[in-house]
């Protein structure tokens, strides 16, 4: 026993434990009594070793963690542990937007007319005031009829870039560094021009360095590595790998400052720059803004590092896609990536890649070129040409009654229903939205009933819809694949329903419904009398077209659209199971404006059983 208390622990970390362990110890000896006694010397000298003893085992303990990529918690390790890894995180991105730009009533007709880049356009988000800067010069070539009837100039596609342009100046010299001094600078708007001298008018531009395989002493290539504080830094080479700079050499860092997510969203924009050869100018939006992002985050950092070090800087596999395509375009919220040999119907020689961006549905043209050229081109295997096709979307149409004891609460219904509200968003927020996205109808229900201590139970029907973009005045074909198997008992029990829309000859809203037993008919309602409301459903066509319920496939042939009875042509579809999944293209989501959410006072909940006659029934049935 002597022995034993003579040997110190040394695997407690809590400061009582390891000062129990020293009077332990200290138990073990002749020459010191006092150890045990608040009110001693040495009681005071026990505490500042436990003390010291602690603070290491803190320290050490966070030192360790901050040394590894999975346990590092501050933003300094893991950007650091990820340049080991020849990743950098991605800055923040400005919104932009496309617009067509139109000069109306001009006082003279050149044969040229020039948009400067960086003109200004205005607009507003949330009543808030944004700018917009054209991302290059655009010059139009009139036309002779332009100049001859006063046909107005129209350029056609206009690039904005959301955020506030700036440069900064830097002069080289031994030891200089080359900060960029502002945390939400867009780095994919970056220009690094280097100018021979202050006298000089002689201008070298520098380009991203995204491979040393293809460097040589002379490239005029700079690198970025993320800094303290969230800033940037620009480093250049040094004549062996990359040109490097001379002394007395000024840099020029152009770029924006982003509002981030802040301008996303924003539809109509207003030309404030100088007037145009005198004409008054007007913008018409192509396409919303959207694409601003905030820096990377620490999570995303940690996720994306590794799997770009696995793919090597290289497109083969569906994962290397992947990985670049997250790493290098933060927009991107969920990726898609197979094989051609994987395609309905298979198509070699192909990958096909879809990406669903943030806070809208689908990639401009211009960000489908970027990532074809920018990040794929030089990556690619050469033999494989990738195809960015746009997602398809899945809306899950639910409506729900929540059933609550209202003893339990002073919440009203409408109260309970906006918290039960807020938790299908989340969820769909949470799950869904991304390729790989499920709708588990049980975990959602769960949810609901644990949103709040006065719920009881809820009642919730499911419903696919699916928007369809008709062609107008041809007999077209539409195939509609759910994937998800379709309900079916052999009975028409409008399985498959649609919105109205109208043929060519009618005038006459007309729809489309499933006979339960594979067949798509198209009908329209016929008024009996003109005394009546009473109508008849007649069938037009019993075999317009063709459902595989198990498969979850619809096939519509040989339909003429000539106008719509609503906004979109949408398809609505039961569902065989109340779990919906998704693959290749196809996104599960929540459609918010098909959501229906109510809530009941249970009567039942208050222990007596004559309120079960006052019970509210809800169809489970959709």
């Amino acid at each position: 026993m002597a022995i034993e208390s003579k040997r110190i622990r040394v695997s407690e970390l809590d400061f009582d434990q390891i000062k129990t362990n020293l009077k332990n110890f200290l138990r073990g000896q002749q020459k010191f009594s006092d150890y045990d006694f608040e009110g001693s010397g040495l009681s005071v000298l026990l505490d500042v070793l436990a003390y010291n003893t602690h603070y290491n085992a803190l320290y050490t303990n966070l030192a360790v963690n901050e040394m590894f990529l999975d346990s590092a918690s501050k933003r300094s390790s893991v950007v650091s542990i990820a340049k080991q890894l020849g990743y950098t995180p991605q800055s923040a991105t400005s919104a932009r937007a496309s617009v067509r730009v139109r000069v109306n009533n001009p006082t003279s007709f050149p044969a040229t007319l020039t948009l400067p880049k960086n003109s200004p356009f205005s607009a507003k988000v949330n009543d808030v005031d944004y700018t917009f800067y054209s991302a290059e010069q655009l010059t139009l070539v009139s036309s002779v009829s332009n100049a001859k009837y006063g046909a107005p100039y129209v350029f056609g596609e206009v690039e904005l870039i959301e955020g506030t342009p700036l440069t900064f100046k830097y002069t080289a010299a031994a030891g200089q560094k080359y900060i960029i001094p502002n945390q939400y600078a867009d780095l994919s708007t970056l220009t690094v021009q280097v100018q021979e001298s202050a006298s000089s008018d002689m201008f070298t531009t520098f380009t991203p360095a995204s491979s040393l395989v293809e460097l040589a002493y002379d490239s005029k290539v700079y690198y970025t590595k993320e800094i303290d504080g969230g800033l940037f830094e620009i480093v250049f080479g040094d004549d062996v790998v990359s040109a490097g700079l001379t002394n007395g050499n000024i840099v020029h860092l152009n770029y924006f400052v982003s509002n981030r997510a802040d301008a996303n969203g924003a539809r109509s924009f207003g030309y404030d720059g100088s007037a145009l050869i005198g004409g008054t100018v007007s913008v018409t939006t192509l396409t919303p803004a959207a694409g601003g992002t905030d820096p990377e985050s620490i999570d995303s950092i940690k996720y994306n590092a590794p799997r770009l070090y696995t793919a090597q800087n290289r497109a083969v596999t569906p994962d290397d896609y992947k990985a670049l395509i997250y790493s290098k375009f933060p927009v991107a919220k969920s990726v898609s990536v197979w094989g051609g040999e994987d395609n309905n119907p298979p198509v070699y020689g192909k990958t096909f890649i879809c990406v669903k961006p943030e806070n809208v549905s689908k990639l401009t043209n211009q960000q489908k070129s970027d990532i074809l050229t920018s990040i794929l081109s030089s990556r690619q295997v050469v033999s494989i040409t990738p195809v960015i096709v746009d997602p398809e979307y899945l809306n899950i149409a639910l409506t729900t009654t929540v059933y609550y004891n209202d003893r339990k609460t002073t919440k009203t219904a409408s109260e309970i229903a906006q918290i039960a509200r807020a938790t299908i968003l989340n969820y769909d927020d949470r799950y869904l939205q991304r390729f790989d996205g499920v709708y588990r109808h049980s975990q959602l229900s769960r949810l609901i009933d644990t949103s709040d201590s006065a719920i009881i139970s809820n009642v919730t029907t499911v419903l696919i819809r699916r928007n369809i973009s008709p062609r107008y005045n041809v007999s077209a074909e539409y195939t509609i694949n759910v994937i998800n198997p379709i309900f079916t008992t052999g009975l028409p029990e409008g399985a498959v329903t649609s919105t109205s829309f109208f043929v060519p000859g009618s005038d006459v809203a007309h729809y489309i419904q499933d006979d339960g037993v594979g067949n798509i008919q198209l009908y329209y309602f016929s008024q009996a009398s003109l005394t009546t409301s009473e109508t008849t459903k007649v069938i037009v066509n019993p075999k317009i077209g063709t459902v595989d319920y198990a498969a979850g496939i619809i096939n519509i042939k040989n339909l003429t659209i000539s106008a719509l009875g609503d906004i979109d042509w949408e398809i609505t579809i039961k569902p065989q199971s109340n779990d919906i999944v998704s693959a290749y293209t196809q996104i599960a989501q929540i459609a918010h404006d098909h959501l229906i959410v109510s809530a009941i006072a249970d009567k039942t909940a208050n222990g007596d059983m004559r309120a079960g006659t006052n019970y509210v029934f809800t169809s489970s049935r959709s």
